[in-house]
Order: C-alpha cells, then sequence, then structure tokens
C-alpha cells in the first residue's frame, strides 16, 4: 500500500513529449575528464541509452551490474567512497532506507534534474524518498512480485491466487521463486497470516519455507532467468517481476500474472546517488537524461512501468499496463536493520542446503 502521496496527477491522462537532448548537455562543462560510475541491474544497463549521453556531454559512463539489492549494498558498503555515483536500489522502506540508514546515499539537488518537475508522475513523488527534508531518490520504475504461471498446464486460475500455491504439492517440481531471503521470509509470513514486516514466529516461518523448498523446481534471481525457466519448461507456476512476464508474452509464451490475495510486493526502482560520489553534478546530469531523454527505449526494453510521461504511452499500453490498480494490489515491504537482514539470511540458507 502507497503511503505518504502528494497531490495525484492522473498516470492514464498524463502524455508528455521528449525534450531535445540539448536542453541538458553543456550544463557540467562535459570535459573528458568527467565520469559518472553507474551501478545497476544488468536490465537497466544498455549502451543505446548511454551512448548518446556520452557524445553529447563528453561524460563518461563507466557501468558495473548487481543481481539483488542487498549484493548492491554490501558492495557500496565495502567499497571505498567516491567508487560508484549512481545506483538503482528498491524503494521506498526495505532496501532503500536501510541503505540511507547506513549512511550509503547522498542528497540529490532537484535544481540539477528539471525531469523531476517535466515528467515524473505526480503521484510517484513519494514522500518516503526523502529524509530530513532533502531528496534521496528519484523514481524510474514501478513493478511487482505477483505470480506468473502457464495457463495451458495449469488452467485459469484469474487475476488473483493465494501463496497456497507454492505450498500444494500438485505443483511439485513445477515451482519457480526467487532466491532471496528477505522475500522468503516475507512470503512465508504472509502465507502464514504473520504480519510479514514484524513476523512473530520465525520457527514457523522457517518450518514453513522448508516445506516450501522441497516442492521447487528451479530458483531465480533476475528476470532473465525467470524467464528462461517458463521458455524451457522448468517451470509452470511461481513467483516473478512484472516486466518478466510481459516479455515472456511477447515471446508468444501461454503464461498470466496474477496478484497474490494475501499481498503483493510491489517495488519502485529510483536513481540514487552512493555516499562519497565525486562525481555528483555529472551523476545528477545523467538522472535528469535517463528520466527526460531514454523513457521509450527503456519501456520497451525490460517492460516495467516507466513513471515517467516521456515514454508518451499509448492507450493501449496505459491499459495493459494500469499503474493505479497496480498500486491498488500492492504494498511495500518495511525496513529491515541489518541484525534482521543476516537472520533472514541465515534462515534461507539453512532452508536451501
Amino acid at each position: 500500500m502507497v503511503t505518504g502521496m502528494k497531490s495525484r496527477r492522473k498516470f492514464i491522462a498524463t502524455t508528455g513529449s521528449i525534450g531535445a537532448l540539448g536542453t541538458i548537455a553543456g550544463c557540467l562543462g562535459g570535459g573528458d575528464e568527467d565520469v559518472v560510475n553507474y551501478f545497476s541491474w544488468g536490465a537497466y544497463i544498455d549502451d543505446d541509452w548511454i551512448q548518446p549521453f556520452e557524445e553529447d556531454t563528453g561524460i563518461t559512463v563507466n557501468t558495473e551490474t548487481y543481481e539483488s539489492n542487498a549484493d548492491a549494498i554490501n558492495q557500496i558498503e565495502t567499497s571505498p567512497e567516491g567508487t560508484y555515483d549512481v545506483w538503482t536500489p528498491s524503494a521506498p522502506g526495505a532496501d532503500f532506507e536501510r541503505a540511507y540508514r547506513n549512511d550509503l546515499l547522498d542528497p540529490i539537488d532537484l535544481d540539477n534534474v528539471p525531469g523531476w518537475d517535466e515528467h515524473i508522475f505526480e503521484e510517484m513523488k513519494l514522500d518516503e524518498f526523502s529524509f530530513d527534508g532533502e531528496q534521496y531518490a528519484v523514481p524510474m520504475t514501478f513493478g511487482f512480485d505477483g505470480a506468473i504461471y502457464n495457463h495451458e498446464e495449469v488452467g485459469d486460475l484469474g487475476d488473483t491466487i493465494s501463496y497456497d500455491v507454492l505450498w500444494d504439492e500438485e505443483y511439485d517440481g513445477e515451482i519457480t521463486t526467487r532466491d532471496d531471503a528477505a522475500t522468503q521470509i516475507w512470503t512465508a509470513a504472509k502465507y502464514l497470516g504473520q504480519d510479514p514486516d514484524e513476523p512473530e514466529d520465525l520457527d514457523a516461518i522457517e518450518d514453513a519455507l522448508n516445506e516450501h523448498v522441497d516442492l521447487v523446481n528451479t530458483y531465480w534471481t533476475s528476470s532473465a532467468d525467470s524467464i528462461q525457466n517458463f521458455q524451457e519448461g522448468e517451470a509452470s507456476i511461481g513467483t516473478s517481476w512484472d516486466g518478466a512476464y510481459h516479455r515472456l508474452v511477447d515471446d508468444d509464451q501461454p503464461v498470466s500474472l496474477a496478484f497474490w490475495e494475501e499481498g503483493t510486493i510491489g517495488w519502485f526502482d529510483c536513481f540514487c546517488i552512493a555516499r562519497g560520489s565525486e562525481n555528483k553534478e555529472a551523476a545528477e546530469q545523467f538522472i535528469d537524461y535517463m528520466i527526460s531523454e531514454v523513457p521509450r527505449e527503456w519501456f520497451e526494453g525490460p517492460e516495467y512501468i516507466v513513471v515517467s510521461d516521456a515514454v508518451e504511452y499509448t492507450d493501449e499500453e496505459l491499459e495493459t499496463y494500469n499503474l493505479e490498480m497496480a498500486l491498488e494490489n500492492t504494498e511495500f515491504p518495511a525496513y529491515n536493520d541489518d541484525d534482521e537482514i543476516q537472520t533472514y539470511d541465515e534462515i534461507w540458507t539453512d532452508v536451501t542446503v
């Protein structure tokens, strides 16, 4: 459930035009020494998006990928300050707040990111992206951890299904699920009727996960993994990100997407500035470029909802992706401190060994 929203501008009514790149070029000076070190999910890095920025500004963009928010946080914590400039943690709450509390973020000067006012949907400007009056995140994509299933194999299960299917022996050997400790703890808590943000019985959760993993055939850590599991017939039902579902549909796979009736994890992947960035203004210019100049290409690539009107959505796309319905059916996991994350990791490791 989204909380703390500011005034809303309807997603379905918002379209806009992409401004000329020249309007942002040269704001920094663009010398060859200018660099942005960009740390993100693999699906969010594409030379076709990055090269025009480099050519127009003279800023070199170095890229590095990660496979989970936890990996990114650990990498930034253990690297010298200034190693990274821009990264894309999931927010609000959860990993984003953990990064803030662990002093892994520098504030963003929105004066250097005019696309915030010009393109980002008003309903996406959450209060939770700010701390103590300073902005720490600019959202780019919205997605959720839905239920995905092969309707030719398991039939039509509807638009909303229960987490019970992940523990149903009927699907033994056909289930795929994410290899991520915090997500698994949250899911098992929902299945057991516990509060996933403050689970009261971790022993019961561990027992439930032991039952669950016995039925699982494949695990995934990326959209590519999830897609491959269904393409190759390794799974007929399980969890997936909605972007993976849309790409499977593009591949003519017989899959359907549903929300979980007990609660579906939603997330924004946001542009943030890593602590100690030595290239902060270049980083802000890069963020502005990404929300102003390439949203259409970004949307057609990973196929998540991009929360910038520079996408110029068609009516069909607005109906297919239906952001407001997705927001109504998702909720955001709360912040977990390092001790809780360590406990969750230990439980998940014990379960999967």
